[in-house]
């Protein structure tokens, strides 16, 4: 079996005050992120940080986050997957599978009244999978004690996640 993989758009920028990521969008095609990139650059934002837009690839179907809130880890409320989570030279575009949707898995810890900790577990190709993901993992440690944390969304592909900018 094949093995595929999405690409990631991402802003993430730091100012005087803070740090922000904004999720911008999954993409089949590296062409159809790049149009995404190039209307985002018209908007207020985006434009005053051109060069803070992020390209990730993550592997389709894979659970990149299984060690539940036992540790807080990186940034709060940001993940840094490990270098070696890369995804390798011989995966292929998911644009092949003609999917319109996939299904973001996050999880969701309360560290305090006004902190949380957000983790990407991964991105996957429909909800079934999803779905039974999120029952695995409800089991492990790190996660059964807040097995309510856990986030499933369905993302359109190739559209663009933010039309407004910001700042």
């Amino acid at each position: 079996m094949m093995d595929y993989f999405i690409y990631s758009l991402e802003h993430i920028y730091t100012d005087e005050t803070h740090r922000d990521c904004k999720f911008l969008g999954y993409f089949d095609d590296s062409e159809e992120m790049e149009k995404a990139k190039q209307r985002l650059l018209l908007l207020p934002g985006f434009s005053e940080y051109p060069n803070d837009f992020y390209i990730k690839k993550y592997e389709l179907n894979k659970v990149y986050w299984q060690n539940g809130f036992t540790e807080v880890v990186g940034e709060i409320g940001r993940d840094y997957l490990p270098e070696e989570d890369l995804v390798p030279d011989y995966n292929q575009t998911i644009k092949k599978l003609n999917l319109k949707t996939v299904f973001k898995i996050s999880h969701t810890y309360t560290i305090h009244t006004f902190l949380d900790d957000e983790r990407e577990i991964g991105v996957f190709s429909d909800e079934k999978m999803a779905n039974d993901v999120v029952d695995f993992l409800k089991q492990k440690e790190g996660f059964n004690h807040c097995p309510e944390g856990f986030i499933i969304d369905e993302i359109l592909l190739n559209d663009q996640q933010c039309t407004s900018g910001f700042g």
